[in-house]
């Protein structure tokens, strides 16, 4: 439908297939509402029928075991990695049947996965990570406490590496893959319409994905200062996330670099006032000031960008050209 190319062939995978404005919007609700609504009765179905059987053996007060159990941290990993199961497959239906596209279409410009780009995302971003960290947990002891429980450590390793990879591995294919390929059609059709260039440049589908990235995860933290925190990270985060796949032509180190900082946060280190509070991790952090880790992350994604595309920068360049 339009004449202007992308000077980037990852985003060009767009024009595959059916591309009407509804079957966006109908398949973000479907995969992100319908998964996460399917995944809740399931969970409330088998903690009531927990809660009763408990209540048949001499438990009493059914209330407080169903709502001790969603208050566990680990049922919360078990429902994110049932939620996400669910997302990732009502996404797939949709990019097949409403769509006519193939899932290996929203991950890169080759004809399959490049599982070495993902491996190496996530040893140089969990590198990346524990480097960042080391001069704060030497210098500042008494913000940190050892947490690491073995008894539960390793049911919260299995509980984390089933769920994080699908969990990451969704995001990245919904945000840098199919929103970013289709908010690039957009904005190369009001382009046209405005006859403005600016409008076709691959920034501009990657702020767009970034921003709504950081504002999907608003409700994250456990206030509204730290939500707002969340939402920035987030957002430094996406940013990241995107230059590194539109770079790549492709989300195969996003994906690595995403599911290393979710590992990374769950298994290593935890805060205390994070959404996942009460987690055995190796390390937790005394509750502070969120926004204080901001200039640290960005300084991260920084280092990561330039490591990757040190040797090739018009990579960089054609992004923002």
């Amino acid at each position: 439908m339009s004449s202007i190319t992308s000077s980037i062939p990852f985003l060009e995978n767009a024009s595959e297939g059916r591309n009407n404005w509804w079957r966006y919007l109908l398949t973000v609700i479907i995969s992100m509402i319908g998964g996460s609504v399917v995944a809740g009765i399931a969970m409330a179905v088998v903690l009531i029928m927990y809660a009763f059987f408990l209540s048949s053996s001499g438990v009493s007060n059914i209330s407080n075991i169903v709502v001790s159990a969603v208050s566990n941290p680990f049922s919360l990993i078990i429902l994110l990695g049932v939620s996400y199961t669910l997302s990732f497959f009502f996404f797939y239906i949709c990019l097949r049947f409403l769509h006519h596209k193939s899932l290996l279409s929203v991950i890169n410009t080759v004809t399959s996965v490049r599982w070495k780009m993902l491996l190496k995302g996530l040893l140089l971003w969990g590198l990346i990570l524990v480097l960042l960290s080391l001069p704060d947990l030497i210098l500042n002891k008494g913000s940190y406490q050892i947490t690491f429980n073995p008894n539960s450590y390793l049911f919260l390793l299995i509980l984390c590496l089933l769920a994080f990879p699908i969990q990451a591995s969704f995001e990245e294919v919904l945000f840098r893959g199919y929103l970013m390929q289709g908010f690039n059609l957009f904005s190369k059709r009001l382009s046209i319409y405005f006859d403005s260039n600016m409008l076709s440049k691959p920034w501009v589908p990657l702020l767009i994905t970034s921003l709504i990235f950081g504002c999907v995860h608003f409700f994250n933290g456990t206030n509204l200062y730290m939500n707002l925190s969340i939402v920035c990270s987030t957002f430094i985060i996406g940013l990241m996330l995107g230059v590194i796949a539109l770079g790549d032509n492709g989300i195969e180190t996003a994906m690595g670099v995403h599911i290393a900082n979710n590992l990374y946060v769950s298994l290593l280190y935890n805060s205390a006032d994070s959404g996942l509070s009460g987690l055995p991790s190796m390390v937790t952090a005394e509750a502070s000031d969120p926004f204080t880790g901001l200039p640290i992350l960005a300084l991260a994604a920084l280092l990561m960008i330039a490591i990757l595309f040190w040797n090739r920068k018009e990579d960089l360049i054609r992004i923002f050209r």
